[in-house]
């Protein structure tokens, strides 16, 4: 009986085994579909306004004008090496600085002018000379629309305080209080009011830049507007045998050499590289205050490199152009994003007096018609 039994288990599972092998085989899992692909969103090409449009071309005309050239005073030697140096690094046009005196080039620029030659693209130095080539009609272009004049909440003097229409730019503050040579004139001794210049003590003590020549002399017009002294007073320092140089480079020289004692018109500028090199100078702070005025610059009329110099006018008010010259000249900026390099025995502690446009639009008329060659006797 087991045996039987065995066998029918064996037959059930090759029946069992037949049956499986002859029933058709599964049907294949439904296939996933893949994801669709979602095409890639065209990077879009960075919009450029039309304002920036404009000046691009600006820029690569002036790059193939290839040169500008100033005209001025301020940008004299190590000075102008690293203003031009900074300039063509960053736009690789050449910065052709000619330095002199203002009125000369008043002069020079009028004489270029008749002959339909000019070569000066930039005119820079007292607003005073300036406002003369405006008149003068040498200098007529605004430089209103330049990109950097639009920052807005960067200023410490506005480059348009001197000219609303944007033909002179105020580029660099200046602060120009007397100087003294600390080895002739010795702590308690220094005049401390400007009415103290007109004492006997300092008879023949005492420099100017000739206001034949400069426009320094003329700042004490400006002290008489805000009535720290009478037009009379001013006719008395006449009397005090004051040694008049030919510009305020002579003059820093001379009170640095100890020829005279002090230094009427001399700025903060012009003593800062001196007092740099350890020369025996120091700013007086007088108590009615000191005056403040800054440099002008523009663009020539008729310029050879209109362009060139547009770019180059723009770059100096940027902050990299401001930093450039303020650290060269050891001098302030009209930014405030940019440090004053001042050094310490230049500056004043007293309040400043700043010559308004109008001040500096009768200074000049003062200039031309030689009021103070006059008032003196020159």
């Amino acid at each position: 009986m087991k045996k039987l039994l065995a066998l029918l288990g064996i037959v059930s599972t090759l029946v069992a085994l037949m049956l499986a092998a002859c029933a058709p085989p599964p049907a294949p899992a439904p296939a996933v579909p893949a994801p669709a692909r979602t095409a890639a969103a065209p990077v879009s090409a960075p919009q450029t306004s039309p304002e920036q449009a404009a000046w691009d071309k600006v820029v690569q005309a002036g790059k193939k004008e290839g040169k500008v050239t100033v005209y001025g005073y301020t940008w004299v030697g190590d000075t102008g090496v690293a203003m031009s140096r900074a300039f063509k690094s960053r736009y690789g046009i050449d910065l052709d600085i000619i330095t002199g005196r203002g009125a000369e080039f008043v002069e020079r620029m009028k004489t270029e002018k008749r002959m339909g030659a000019m070569t000066a693209d930039v005119f820079e130095g007292s607003v005073t000379h300036l406002t003369n080539a405006r008149v003068a009609e040498t200098m007529t272009a605004s430089a209103k629309g330049l990109p950097a004049l639009g920052e807005k909440g960067v200023w410490a003097v506005e480059p348009l305080s001197q000219d609303k229409d944007g033909v002179i730019l105020a580029f660099m503050p200046l602060v120009g209080p007397p100087y003294i040579n600390t080895n002739m004139v010795k702590p308690g001794d220094e005049p401390k009011s400007w009415a103290d210049l007109l004492q006997p003590k300092w008879k023949g003590q005492m420099m100017a830049t000739d206001p034949a020549i400069s426009t320094g002399a003329y700042r004490l017009v400006g002290y008489v507007r805000y009535g720290v002294f009478t037009e009379d007073a001013l006719r008395q320092f006449a009397n005090q045998d004051i040694r008049f140089t030919t510009g305020v480079q002579q003059e820093t020289q001379l009170l640095a050499q100890g020829q005279r004692a002090l230094s009427l018109f001399m700025v903060d500028s012009d003593a800062a590289s001196l007092v740099k090199a350890g020369a025996p100078i120091k700013a007086v702070s007088m108590k009615e205050g000191v005056v403040a005025l800054v440099m002008g610059i523009g663009q020539v009329k008729d310029n050879p490199h209109p362009n060139a110099t547009r770019v180059f006018l723009n770059w100096l008010f940027t902050q990299e152009g401001q930093q450039v010259n303020a650290e060269a000249k050891a001098s302030s900026s009209v930014r405030k994003d940019v440090p004053n390099f001042t050094p310490p025995a230049a500056k004043v502690d007293t309040k400043l007096l700043t010559l308004t446009d109008d001040m500096m639009n009768e200074q000049a008329k003062l200039f031309a018609d030689k009021y103070l060659v006059k008032l003196w006797n020159r």
